[in-house]
């Protein structure tokens, strides 16, 4: 693959991550970000006791591409940490952005 341009997730990452997150009841996944620039895409998707007879809802054309903009939008100022997309009954219930900031000049040269 080729670099990744910063604030950007490729359209292939980000339809793979909204495909996976559809297959998901409980879970979350995360888009990790180093300078800007995509590092890992991490998806967790959790069994509870309670879910095994649960269908997951599917989602609306409309629901893909409103969570793409909004996707695209919160990764693209985050330079150094993550974003965050928590699953709960198969839809998206909540995004949270950690910022991480990088100091230079300090012993040890860096968080």
């Amino acid at each position: 693959m080729k670099k990744v341009n910063q604030g950007n997730i490729p359209d292939e990452v980000l339809e793979f991550a909204l495909n996976e997150m559809q297959k998901i009841l409980s879970g979350e996944v995360i888009f990790v970000a180093q300078d800007g620039r995509l590092m890992q895409v991490e998806i967790t998707n959790r069994k509870r006791l309670t879910d095994w007879s649960e269908k997951i809802p599917a989602w609306s054309k409309d629901i893909s591409e409103n969570l793409k903009k909004q996707i695209s939008k919160d990764f693209s100022t985050l330079l150094y940490g993550r974003l965050v997309i928590k699953i709960q009954k198969g839809r998206v219930s909540q995004m949270e952005r950690t910022i991480q900031s990088r100091f230079t000049g300090l012993d040890g040269e860096g968080i």
